[in-house]
């Protein structure tokens, strides 16, 4: 996978933000841009940098056109934040991708960008083109990715997608490393914090094998999943385990699917909830050879494991 994908994916889909935006451009003086340090002739918009200032007395960097694009306000695609006002003045400011706290996106493969808002700010800019577009959204950024890929909107997935889970307001963070996924088995989840992946794969799978075992019901359940969250955690308890092993019908088929990471076993109920109302419509967009119930090939345990 290309390391520039998910920053063109980017470019391609806010193209309109940029367009008659104050955005002074100059040919950098610098070997990269300062915030995803990649060389000037690799960038969206080669050789062409915008000067950014972290606060009144930050110095001076230069960014690349796609790095700097979070940062730019804009009145007609999001519409208007709030009026600054200072004695008899009100300034009108205009909504940004790098302050949108709390809200997540989705870039497809053909570049179109989904947002996800909580409700304050989806009914600030659902006037905005993107909501008259239909391109926004209240669902929290997990579900509107799976419901995209239920629809066929995110296919074929190796083309690649982005998927932000937090906007957040630490642009610079979030543009650091900036993934797009090509395999449902690694879905990079960028955020304000910093990028994770998730293995969606895995979860599907534990999806299925619940569902097989009558266990549907379990699955967004913190409690069922205790004994194994805290194995992930390092906190191993061999007796909760083995009572916990009682209410599963067929546990090596259950274990044998529960992704391997640590850090993911730890989201299985936040996931799970969001997946198993999808699990059909998943199962019929994404039935290209891959089998989600199929079980991967179990490497090594990792830190925290308990299997």
């Amino acid at each position: 996978m290309s390391r520039h994908l998910a920053y063109r994916r980017l470019f391609e889909a806010t193209h309109e933000l940029r367009v008659g935006a104050n955005m002074p451009r100059q040919t950098p003086d610098t070997p990269c841009c300062a915030c995803c340090a990649r060389p000037w002739d690799e960038v969206e918009a080669p050789f062409q940098a915008v000067e950014y200032r972290y606060g009144k007395s930050g110095e001076p960097e230069w960014v690349c056109m796609t790095c700097y694009t979070p940062r730019l306000p804009s009145e007609r695609m999001l519409g208007l934040e709030r009026y600054n006002t200072s004695g008899n003045t009100s300034t009108p400011i205009y909504g940004k991708l790098g302050m949108l706290v709390g809200s997540g996106g989705i870039i497809t493969p053909r570049n179109e960008l989904y947002l996800t808002l909580p409700p304050k700010l989806y009914a600030k800019y659902q006037s905005g083109e993107w909501g008259q577009q239909g391109q926004l959204s209240t669902d929290r950024p997990l579900v509107r990715l799976l419901d995209l890929l239920a629809e066929g909107v995110l296919s074929p997935v190796s083309q690649g997608f982005v998927y932000v889970e937090n906007w957040g307001r630490k642009a610079d963070v979030l543009m650091r490393r900036f993934l797009a996924t090509t395999s449902l088995q690694e879905v990079w989840c960028n955020s304000e914090q910093g990028v994770t992946a998730l293995d969606l794969l895995a979860m599907l799978a534990t999806a299925d094998v619940l569902r097989e075992q009558g266990l549907a019901s379990q699955a967004e359940r913190t409690a069922f999943w205790k004994p194994v969250t805290d194995a992930a955690l390092g906190k191993r308890d061999a007796v909760a385990f083995e009572k916990w092993l009682d209410k599963v019908p067929d546990p090596r088929a259950l274990l044998s699917v529960l992704p391997l990471d640590p850090f993911d076993r730890l989201r299985l109920p936040v996931v799970l909830r969001d997946i198993m109302p999808r699990l059909d419509a998943l199962h019929a967009v994404l039935s290209d050879g891959v089998s989600m119930s199929d079980p991967q090939p179990m490497t090594a345990p990792q830190q925290g494991s308990l299997f």
